[in-house]
């Protein structure tokens, strides 16, 4: 009984993740909203929160980042999981300006509903996703932005070696609205192939035997993440990128971890009334991380009711450069996150 529960949950899943993906295809864009750009946005810092050495709060194994917990490891059984996170920041530029964009408070929350599993009795983990997301701005609500976000991804993971060359192929679809969910302005699609590879260490900075599962042993982790993207946008122009996303994390105890990483991007947008874009991307970032003992919250299972909450302090800058210098900009964005997580 519960096995045939458990198909229909995925199933139902499954649709959903399609049907927001169709709409994704033939929503029409009828405003233009400049906190949206078409480079800016949340992935980068949603990513960088979401991948921190944290096997206490749960999180779906898909990022960007190649040290995000789970990443390369395999799904022995199909796992579902919750994460929301509530933040507060500063952010220094949220309309993505050249100049003269807005400093200001920000509230950005998630709430992200993912699912993961072996493709029968497969190497390959597939995994999906489906996302709220808001940007919300006490100076400037007129850049306040809303996106549904879903992705599907397959990945090749090494059963025997969670440090091995990890493929991969994505397709995430994004929706963005005006507030709050109102008229959907702009869509666009990424398709994504590239790979994983993770090195973990000791805490002597001895490399980690190579096993389905090495985190355990593991306090310093340094990988990096390579591909290609095709983005289809509505409304244009579409683009190519290059991207790749070093990273690196360090276990300082149970209860504390810090992460850095620097997603570099290359994008070249296609011809448009012929005008000819060409972006160059970088947004490093650092978190330190705490997670909250149980014991504050009343033991294990109270701990796990609340989603094993922990406390991100996060710094990051989001740099863009440009053949059209109106499209140039810097970000900075410095804050707190509560980060919360259960799987079932």
């Amino acid at each position: 009984m519960m096995q045939i529960r458990g198909k229909s949950l995925t199933a139902v899943f499954a649709a959903a993740l399609i049907g927001t993906a169709i709409q994704a295809r033939f929503a029409i864009a009828q405003t233009a909203n400049s906190n949206a750009g078409l480079q800016g946005g949340q992935d980068g810092m949603f990513d960088a929160i979401l991948a921190t050495p944290n096997y206490r709060t749960p999180v779906l194994p898909d990022s960007a980042l190649a040290t995000a917990p789970g990443l390369e490891q395999a799904v022995p059984t199909p796992q579902f999981t919750l994460n929301v996170l509530a933040p507060a920041l500063y952010n220094s530029n949220a309309q993505f300006l050249s100049s003269g964009g807005s400093k200001t408070l920000e509230g950005s929350p998630l709430v992200r509903l993912g699912w993961a599993s072996q493709l029968f009795d497969t190497p390959i983990r597939v995994s999906g996703a489906a996302s709220l997301e808001t940007e919300r701005f006490v100076n400037a609500p007129g850049a306040a932005i809303d996106y549904i976000r879903t992705s599907a991804r397959a990945q090749y993971v090494n059963p025997e070696n969670d440090q091995d060359y990890s493929p991969f192929l994505s397709y995430v679809p994004r929706l963005d609205f005006d507030p709050t969910f109102a008229n959907n302005f702009a869509t666009r699609q990424d398709l994504n192939l590239g790979v994983d590879k993770v090195f973990n260490f000791d805490g002597d900075f001895n490399r980690v035997a190579f096993s389905g599962s090495s985190s355990a042993a593991t306090v310093w982790s340094l990988g990096f993440s390579a591909g290609a993207q095709r983005r289809f946008r509505s409304p244009a122009p579409q683009s190519y990128a290059l991207f790749g996303s070093p990273s690196a994390s360090y276990v300082i105890s149970e209860e504390w971890n810090v992460s850095v990483s620097m997603p570099i991007t290359g994008r070249w947008f296609d011809t448009t009334d012929g005008i000819n874009q060409r972006n160059l991307t970088i947004e490093p970032s650092a978190v330190v991380e705490y997670v909250i003992p149980s014991i504050w919250l009343g033991g294990a299972d109270p701990a796990r009711l609340l989603g094993n909450p922990a406390i991100d302090f996060f710094a990051m800058t989001e740099r863009n450069w440009s053949n059209l210098s109106g499209a140039s900009y810097v970000q900075w964005r410095a804050g707190i996150f509560l980060k919360t997580g259960w799987r079932f």
